[in-house]
């Protein structure tokens, strides 16, 4: 594995994420949801993610010009602590296109180039929901795969390209999301509220083995603790395609 870009995040508390544990009453509503973006990300050569360089908030407008509207103001770190990094969509003339890590899924806005940092991105994580399963490759190569469980029919994990946006290493390693989690850009499409966190999506070890292979979390994507011990290497801003 390659050496990690970023610190994990050491959580006192439980983590919040949408999926998994069985325990807290979840929030139901309907939400809007988007279809996956398809034409303007960047040659898989060329991916790349932008790192916040401002102290403060992230200005993020609907078109690339300071007289746009506001779409979104994104502070430099995430709830859960980690760096602010977006995921590149196109770059133009002192404008960057970036996917956002908000509701709903699919958005995207323009940051001005000089607030951020263009890093390379070389590797992607693949989930097959049908298969049930998730690959990890690094410049082409893959690094895992391995069976999943993915979210019920009343709850299911969302597809589209989303991106890593933090990287957990929870308290308790026997609890629900095991030994470590990837916090993507994606939030449920069923549920606004879980344990009380946003909805978030991830992708988590588990202390429940037995439902790897099943379809059996409320929307993040459990993998084997063994596997989710490989994933501390998965930078942020690493694409992932769930489809």
């Amino acid at each position: 594995m390659r050496t990690p870009l970023v610190t994990s995040v050491v959580l006192a508390a439980a983590v919040t994420l949408a999926g998994c544990g069985g325990d807290p009453e979840p929030t139901s509503a309907t939400v809007e949801t988007t279809a996956p973006a398809t034409s303007t990300a960047p040659a898989e050569a060329t991916v790349r993610r932008a790192v916040s360089a401002v102290s403060g908030a992230l200005t993020v407008r609907r078109r690339p010009s300071a007289d746009a509207a506001v779409l979104t103001r994104l502070p430099a770190t995430t709830p859960l602590g980690s760096p602010r990094v977006l995921l590149v969509e196109s770059v133009t003339e002192g404008w960057v296109r970036v996917a956002l890590p908000i509701r709903p899924n699919g958005s995207r806005g323009w940051v001005a180039a000089d607030d951020v940092r263009l890093e390379p991105v070389s590797g992607k994580v693949l989930v097959d929901l049908t298969a049930r399963r998730l690959r990890y490759l690094v410049d082409g190569e893959e690094v895992v795969a391995t069976p999943i469980a993915v979210g019920t029919r009343q709850n299911p994990t969302p597809t589209g390209r989303f991106y890593v946006t933090d990287r957990v290493k929870p308290e308790d390693p026997g609890g629900a999301y095991g030994v470590f989690a990837l916090g993507l850009s994606a939030h449920s499409d069923t549920l606004t509220e879980f344990g009380g966190g946003d909805g978030q999506v991830g992708i988590h070890g588990t202390n429940e083995s037995a439902s790897i292979g099943r379809a059996a979390s409320h929307g993040c994507v459990r993998v084997p603790n063994k596997v989710a011990a490989v994933l501390t290497g998965v930078p942020l801003g690493t694409p992932v395609v769930v489809t």
